[in-house]
């Protein structure tokens, strides 16, 4: 199919000195953020493992050295700022799964490991977690928590300021409004996250768990990521302690305005919040579903049934991943309950995955609107008002293909694992469950699973955090080659 001509002469492609430049800015972020693992292993195992760390987050910070340069004050195309954000996810990875060679891994397996957790999911190929050294443990963990923050947020809170360029660079995670200003906005989304993660930290010791299980816990649930030191992940804890973990889960699926309202006490705002009332209205769906069937198999009394169906809708939903009880274990209806939870997720600018609540209830809006046109008048004319706004068709078409294509991504990632013979809804769960970055597993993801559906998750994984429109802008062919501007675009605010 040509494409569209008036287009064309209208678009340019990225500029190479342009995206080097914020990625240079960015290396150099990522490096300082691979400090933090890096003592931790030096302080806990010495400098055997710790100079493999330095080593790659060493060169990272040259590498960023070397491509930062000073930033022109030229205005981000579109397109540059999801390549940016692409191509920083992708260096990460790569960067986090090196030293992770150094402990035995294949690059693969390394690489499938530093994915999962820079993406928030928690899938991991690695049978025995409690063999594994602490250093490998809380890396894993402090991905998550770095992945869940946001590069990107972190990095217009410290690095972009304000502008056009931290609004494009952000846009790609975020669909809501800044407040007050990119950086503003930027610092309070960090406050609020750092505060609930020492929460969560010392919540979890006052439970009675040691200081590492605290620590790794606590970056885990509030990034919602879900990765645990432990091989039943949170299924042989105390029930206190479970319950600690599921909350602070929820508390990262919650869209970090939501506290910066709650700071100001604007509690009419927090709790008409649609998503969060979403997500308390889905969750207990699911948890009542759950809770039916495990009771209904007699394997549990009323009680214990309803607090595991609780606790395992609650970690779906938020797209944590924390389990109680292995997810192989569960009916076919619990499992297919699970799956439309984590189809769904969290809220708009949380650390959640998912196709995201705000975009559920767009969808079931427009259905109720068009049901409700068939009985107007040929002619009349009521444009789409509900969530308190009204709607654009550009913005409807907008959600319309993130969700259609997220679709398509499961759909066909599930067709990968059939020819494998695998159970068929145990590899939609997985494959859901990868393209949520969620992290629950049917126990499909392991050591033994093929080479090339191993890529697939990884391929899931990515799409999820990243979207699927960020990576085709990134695979596009003209995306990279073409017409570029002759001149640069005015400064931001001429």
């Amino acid at each position: 199919m040509e494409p569209d001509k008036s287009l064309v002469s209208v678009s340019y492609a990225v500029r190479p000195t342009v995206v080097a430049q914020y990625v240079g800015a960015l290396c150099l972020l990522l490096a300082l953020s691979g400090s933090v693992p890096l003592l931790f292993t030096l302080f806990v195992e010495g400098r055997t493992h710790a100079a493999s760390q330095a080593l790659v987050y060493g060169g990272l910070a040259v590498l960023g050295l070397l491509l930062g340069g000073k930033r022109g004050q030229v205005e981000l195309q579109r397109n540059e700022a999801l390549v940016i954000v692409v191509l920083t996810f992708m260096i990460a990875a790569v960067a986090s799964a090196l030293p992770m060679m150094d402990r035995g891994l294949t690059f693969s397996s390394a690489l499938f490991e530093s994915v999962s957790g820079i993406t928030t999911t928690g899938l991991s190929t690695i049978a025995d977690v409690q063999a594994q050294a602490p250093g490998l443990l809380f890396t894993a963990a402090w991905l998550q928590w770095i992945g869940g923050l946001g590069i990107m947020v972190l990095a217009f809170a410290l690095l972009f300021g304000q502008g056009v360029n931290a609004m494009r660079l952000t846009g790609v995670l975020s669909e809501r409004s800044m407040l007050g200003g990119t950086r503003a906005h930027g610092r309070i989304v960090l406050a609020a996250y750092i505060g609930l993660t020492l929460l969560g930290i010392t919540l979890l010791k006052l439970t009675g768990l040691d200081w590492f299980g605290s620590l790794t816990l606590g970056l885990a649930a509030v990034s919602t990521g879900g990765y645990s030191p432990y091989n039943a992940s949170i299924g042989g804890l105390h029930g206190v302690t479970q319950t600690v973990v599921i909350l602070l889960s929820v508390s990262g699926a919650f869209g970090m305005l939501l506290y910066y309202r709650l700071w100001r006490r604007e509690w009419r705002l927090v709790f008409r919040d649609p998503e969060l009332r979403a997500l308390w209205v889905f969750a207990a769906l699911v948890a009542a579903g759950v809770a039916l069937m495990l009771w209904r198999s007699g394997e549990m009394n009323a009680g214990d049934a309803l607090q595991t169906g609780v606790m395992t809708a609650l970690s779906a939903q938020s797209t944590t991943g924390f389990s109680v009880l292995p997810p192989a274990s569960l009916d076919p209806t619990s499992k297919l309950l699970l799956i439309f939870s984590m189809l769904a997720g969290g809220g708009v600018g949380s650390t959640a995955g998912g196709i995201k609540l705000l975009r559920v209830l767009i969808l079931l809006n427009l259905v109720r609107h068009l049901v409700m046109r068939s009985r107007l008048l040929e002619h009349a004319v009521v444009p789409p008002h509900f969530l308190g706004r009204t709607w654009s068709d550009d913005a409807l078409l907008g959600v319309l293909l993130v969700v259609t294509l997220h679709l398509l991504v499961v759909g066909l990632s599930w067709l990968a694992f059939l020819p494998y013979g695998y159970d068929p809804l145990d590899a939609l769960f997985e494959v859901v469950s990868a393209c949520g970055t969620v992290g629950l597993s049917t126990g499909i993801t392991s050591a033994s699973l093929p080479g090339p559906l191993q890529a697939v998750l990884l391929a899931d994984m990515l799409l999820g955090r990243l979207e699927v429109v960020a990576v085709l802008v990134f695979l596009a062919p003209r995306t990279w080659f073409g017409q570029h501007r002759a001149a640069p675009l005015p400064r931001v605010g001429e």
